[in-house]
């Protein structure tokens, strides 16, 4: 196989981080190298060397305050690899998440430039709290069934979870820099397939993502999700990036015309949570669990507030330049 590094970002979050890079460590292939942009308080270079002290990987640290976009591309600047692995600190890799990444990457009959796994959503703590909060985020019908949402599905997508790129791409495209909240994943992704290449899930690409462990953090992340998707759809100029996004977009407005109609719009809320209980009911869980699609309910209000508030803040001065999501 040919070279590869991980890069990443990190804001004060260095528990998690040390976590991931726990994972990044344990590949079956090692990287090259591991560019790390550091954005928080602390220096920790001398902790992260003294965990490679065993290992021939090479580590780029870079330490500036940016936000995470503008973090990200400049971790691009300095990658020398062929192929670049993006890691966030919540992250955890299977060990072979590399290995089946890159062949993935070389196959030239699948011709694809970006490659990524479908994250399975793991508890922070062992407490109940937030147990529920990773069983909302492994919930696919609380986002509308995306592909990047479904663990089975290998094949050909518009968004991939932080994604592995060939490097010369990823160098050309890079991420957008506009400093207000948007949803990176999506928008490069996006960019990658307007300029005609590929982006491909596969089931074999495992990775595993620690969710937050308070339901009022899940809250401001569905919020902050919103915010960013508006953002998003005003920097792209796209209102639908998949076409789901459009059926989405139909179904909610049928809906909302139909209960207009009747005087029945006060009914909207519990419209949506009975789709969410169908949802649940269909999920591939074992044991059906009702009070998770009240939950969800409430998350997707806090999405939709987000998502308002955007458009609202459009011509805001004030508006967060920071891509860093507490």
């Amino acid at each position: 196989f040919m070279s590869y590094s991980f890069f990443g970002t990190c804001a004060n979050d260095y528990e998690q981080l040390f976590g991931c890079l726990e994972t990044i460590f344990s590949q079956t292939i090692q990287p090259d190298e591991i560019i790390l942009v550091n954005s928080g308080e602390k220096e920790i270079k001398k902790v992260i060397l003294e965990k490679l002290s065993d290992k021939k990987v090479r580590l780029i640290y870079i330490r500036k305050n940016l936000s995470r976009v503008k973090a990200l591309n400049t971790a691009i600047d300095f990658l020398n690899t062929s192929y670049a692995f993006r890691f966030d600190t919540r992250t955890r890799f299977s060990k072979c998440y590399a290995e089946n990444s890159l062949k993935l990457l070389n196959d030239k009959y699948l011709g694809v430039a970006v490659v990524g796994g479908v994250p399975d959503i793991i508890s922070e703590k062992n407490n109940p709290e937030s147990k529920l909060c990773a069983e909302i985020m492994n919930s696919s019908y609380i986002f509308f069934y995306p592909k990047h949402r479904n663990k089975k599905y290998s094949g050909f997508c518009s968004s991939i979870y932080l994604g592995c790129f060939k490097t010369n791409l990823l160098k050309e495209i890079r991420f957008n820099e506009n400093e207000a909240l948007l949803s990176e994943d999506s928008l490069i992704i996006n960019d990658f397939l307007k300029k005609g290449f590929k982006a491909y899930l596969s089931s074999k690409i495992k990775v595993s993502y620690v969710s937050r462990s308070s339901f009022i953090n899940i809250l401001k992340l569905f919020n902050s999700y919103g915010f960013c998707r508006a953002n998003t759809i005003l920097i792209s100029k796209r209102i639908f990036i998949s076409p789901r996004h459009f059926f989405v977009f139909l179904a909610l407005i049928f809906l909302l015309i139909t209960l207009s109609r009747f005087s029945l719009l006060v009914f909207l809320p519990l419209s949506i949570l009975l789709m969410n209980i169908i949802g649940e009911i269909i999920s591939s869980r074992k044991i059906y669990k009702i009070h998770i699609p009240i939950y969800a309910t409430l998350c997707q209000f806090s999405w939709i507030l987000g998502f308002l508030w955007s458009l609202a803040t459009i011509l805001s001065k004030n508006k967060n330049k920071s891509n860093f999501i507490d």
